[in-house]
């Protein structure tokens, strides 16, 4: 995968010095390239401030760009991929077979790029005595075995809603102490003023320190720390742990285009995949798919003594 990012990243990086000329503002007039033009991008509730970060220092770099991103559920992305309502979109996993075979039929032929992994957070009221739960007990409670808490997801089609049905409840429904809302402010304000209720989000939201979001999430919500399904030892979903694979729920996150046609869906693919893209990711809390190079001077001179 890292091979196949670096030949385009050449490829990419011709285009970019071939128009570099062009002094057009007004993005309608001038030609889609992988740097100039209009791109629409549906992204995943969950990794919405990240993409929407990297759009805006995209289009500082590429004046000539102009990157619209929507917030939208899983569900709703792949729709909007296959309508072409959109270009390109971000979500937390591949298309499966029938959805490719789907894309396919309609001579449309998606490009994946993984691009940076995360993680779903478990929250709880920030002044409530929790701070620990087990994998055997999120189960239990998502299952509707337990019942003495209720489980607040951010939208019945989110990707944190089907890797948790998935993962743990093998495709089998949720428990009947489980709902979804609309997005995840209207999950942080539930939780917030709600006792023994447990919100699930895409950690990205919360793994920025420096962004307002984050900040304003945090002061009203904890993060619950998780152990693994038969261990005693229980990790936050943080970066290091994201890392490492410490912590249970962890999910990798992907840009897929409509086509692999050198456009600006492809230059802000490229981008987010590449150093520049992937530094940022570093940045704000996650992992990114390829760790950026540091470079180190080693100064291998003897001391001189006075």
């Amino acid at each position: 995968m890292s091979k196949f990012i670096s030949r385009y990243l050449l490829i990419f990086t011709c285009y970019l010095l071939f128009f570099s000329c062009n002094t057009s503002t007004k993005t309608s007039d001038i030609p889609n390239t992988p740097t100039s033009g209009e791109l629409k991008v549906f992204c995943e509730d969950g990794m919405f401030l990240h993409i929407r970060n990297q759009a805006y220092t995209f289009e500082k770099i590429y004046y000539n760009s102009k990157i619209e991103v929507h917030y939208v559920n899983e569900k709703q992305a792949i729709e909007g991929l296959y309508n072409d309502s959109c270009k390109a979109i971000v979500i937390s996993r591949v298309l499966s077979a029938d959805e490719i075979k789907k894309f396919n039929a309609k001579n449309i032929y998606p490009t994946q790029v993984c691009i940076a992994k995360s993680a779903l957070a478990f929250v709880v009221p920030v002044n409530s005595p929790d701070s620990v739960i087990s994998s055997d007990a999120i189960k239990k409670i998502i299952s509707g075995a337990d019942t003495s808490y209720k489980v607040v997801f951010d939208n019945d089609n989110s990707g944190a809603t089907h890797f948790l049905k998935d993962s743990l409840l093998g495709g089998k429904p949720f428990g009947k102490n489980c709902f979804s809302l609309k997005n995840t402010t209207e999950l942080i304000n539930h939780v917030r003023t709600t006792k023994n209720t447990i919100g699930v989000l895409d950690y990205a939201w919360l793994s920025d320190s420096d962004d307002s979001t984050s900040k304003a999430f945090l002061r009203v919500v904890k993060i619950l720390a998780v152990s693994a399904q038969g261990s005693k030892t229980a990790y936050m979903p943080d970066q290091s742990n994201i890392k490492t694979g410490d912590y249970p729920f962890c999910r990798w996150v992907y840009a897929t285009r409509r086509s692999a046609d050198f456009t600006l869906g492809t230059g802000f693919s490229l981008f987010v995949a590449g150093q520049k893209g992937q530094i940022m990711f570093t940045k704000q809390g996650l992992i990114p798919f390829v760790q950026p190079n540091r470079e180190v001077e080693v100064n291998t001179n003897p001391l001189q003594g006075n």
